[in-house]
């Protein structure tokens, strides 16, 4: 089962409602869905992560208004269950804040030692089985955000950099690809890709038509 447990990295997913939301509303409008990939799930431990921060710390109507789409090549369908039922063992959410932990989660009545998510943060996650090597979204949309860590190691490095510009092609104009620390945007791509806060991999979309213009937003929005 995949090594991932609840607020891993819990730095870079904390500026999504602090920096990358508000852009990204700033942008296009405070209208419509805000749609999230998180690519590679494993078990679900970082989309429900990300459902949970963004309900503690945005508005009710946009929080009301956020996917989070939730996929992985998921290997004889083992993670299915366990995102879709939003069970998990309390190794997995200890790390969830004390107050966090109470006022979404409850003890598992099936399985001793696990513990259920909320309703309320389950309905925002979807999880999908899908094959980054097939070169598409899992879904016919276009993605505010794609999240993707600790995934791109473990494919060749051609096939990680057409992966990467399959996120492009996915993301809307003023979108965002996040990325694990060490995990940098191949050489040859900075036209793509301008890295948004310098202390994470946050990278935001640059689209060619505007390159002037997102340069200069990219240096206003930067921390």
């Amino acid at each position: 089962m995949g090594a991932t447990y609840f607020f891993r990295d819990n730095h870079t997913l904390r500026m999504l409602p602090s920096h990358v939301i508000p852009f990204i509303l700033k942008e296009r409008g405070d209208y419509g869905d805000i749609n999230i990939w998180s690519a590679g799930c494993a078990n679900g431990s970082e989309p429900y992560t990300i459902a949970l921060i963004l309900k503690e710390t945005l508005d009710a109507d946009i929080f009301n208004r956020t996917n989070i789409y939730a996929t992985d090549i998921d290997p004889n369908f083992r993670f299915r269950e366990i995102v879709s039922r939003g069970s998990y063992h309390g190794d997995a959410v200890k790390k969830i804040p004390v107050e966090t932990f109470q006022r979404y989660f409850t003890k598992d009545p099936e399985v001793p030692g696990n513990y259920l998510i909320s309703d309320n943060i389950r309905e925002h996650v979807m999880y999908m089985w899908h094959d980054l090597n097939s070169m598409n979204p899992p879904v016919n949309k276009e993605f505010d955000i794609i999240i993707c860590k600790n995934v791109l190691l473990h494919f060749r490095k051609e096939d990680s950099i057409d992966i990467i510009r399959m996120f492009y092609r996915t993301l809307r104009r003023e979108g965002f690809l996040i990325t694990e620390q060490t995990q940098k945007i191949p050489s040859g791509m900075e036209g793509m890709f301008r890295q948004f806060i310098g202390s994470v991999q946050i990278h935001r979309k640059i689209s060619p038509l505007f390159a002037v213009e997102e340069k200069t937003d990219s240096e206003k929005y930067s921390l």
